[in-house]
């Protein structure tokens, strides 16, 4: 989500308080929510249907047997200049998910999208990331 600049410390929950702050996450540090927790919180049921909450036991895995290659990979000299200004902890956590979602395959494809978004945020809280792609990688 990007707003205007007028929104400036006018918004509050899951994408942040715009209050020129990046590394603040008040979606992780305002509260006991996972993800489907806080999934739950924003259903809406219609007149005529009615929407069961996930069952929360069903949660995806950790995958964090692919912590070290996610946290080498968006800490690499490319992306020296976003490691303050990004929470990386939120960042590793999706990458770990896309390495799970690719069932092991080696296919960079699978990872493309939440480095983009790394560097992209990088960008613009200010950082200058440098070139992370490859004719191998993405």
């Amino acid at each position: 989500v990007e707003l205007d600049s007028k929104f400036a410390n006018s918004t509050c929950g899951l994408c942040g308080d715009y209050n020129g702050i990046p590394i603040y996450n008040e979606f992780i540090n305002g509260g006991d929510y996972n993800s489907i927790t806080y999934g739950n919180l924003q259903k809406i049921n219609k007149p005529t249907a009615r929407c069961e909450d996930p069952d929360e036991t069903k949660a995806l895995p950790s995958c964090s047997e692919h912590r070290d290659e996610c946290e080498k990979l968006l800490t690499s000299s490319a992306f020296s200049d976003c490691l303050i200004r990004l929470n990386l902890e939120m960042y590793i956590q999706a990458c770990m998910q896309d390495k799970c979602a690719c069932k092991g395959e080696e296919d960079s494809f699978c990872l493309c999208s939440t480095i983009s978004e790394y560097s992209r945020q990088c960008s613009h809280a200010g950082g200058r990331p440098g070139e992370w792609r490859t004719q191998s990688f993405c």
